[in-house]
């Protein structure tokens, strides 16, 4: 009977421990942003623009993390500092779990990116933000100048590595299989 009754007490846990759910937790934590204008002086590339697709290198990859890099391409719209061109790729993590910034395709941002001019970076801890709630930014940083540069990114993200994979596969398949045939023809 007592054996009963924690097999029963296990099995009650168990089960309620599956309709329980835990509580969201960021590994990310932010201190305050700084001002706009310091923002100015220390960020590589300030912009407004619209996100027109993402490029996520590791989409097809069997194990992914919410710390996967992706490229965000933007149709740049106003630069305040550190961009030209008529669009710009922004990296970020894939997830704000990994304090990368969640943008959505279709939408216009104020982004406030560092790094390398070839290889601009931006988080949920930097300032960007969609563009419709950034109208206190947009006050300070004044007018902001078109692109000089016109440019057309096509996609630059290299062929998936799983479909390459899979070709390579396929095409040793095949040959083995020509080979076999071949040398059993020989033989005969």
């Amino acid at each position: 009977m007592k054996k009963v009754k924690v097999l029963l007490a296990i099995f009650l846990v168990a089960t309620i421990s599956f309709y329980v759910k835990p509580a969201y937790v960021s590994a990310c934590s932010c201190a305050v942003p700084e001002s706009v204008e310091t923002e100015l002086k220390n960020k590589t590339a300030i912009f407004s623009g619209k996100v027109i697709r993402f490029e996520d290198p590791r989409a097809n990859s069997f194990i992914q993390s919410s710390a996967d890099p992706i490229s965000v391409v933007f149709e740049v719209k106003s630069s305040w500092k550190g961009v030209k061109e008529s669009q710009v790729i922004v990296n970020t993590a894939k997830s704000s779990a990994s304090c990368g910034y969640e943008f959505s395709v279709g939408n216009d941002y104020l982004v406030y990116a560092y790094g390398d001019k070839n290889q601009l970076e931006t988080g949920m801890c930097e300032r960007t933000d969609l563009l419709q709630q950034a109208s206190g930014d947009l006050q300070i940083l004044g007018v902001g100048k078109p692109p000089t540069i016109k440019v057309d990114l096509a996609s630059s993200e290299s062929p998936p590595f799983m479909m390459i994979g899979s070709g390579v596969g396929i095409g040793l398949f095949l040959a083995a299989i020509i080979f076999i045939r071949w040398y059993r023809s020989k033989q005969n």
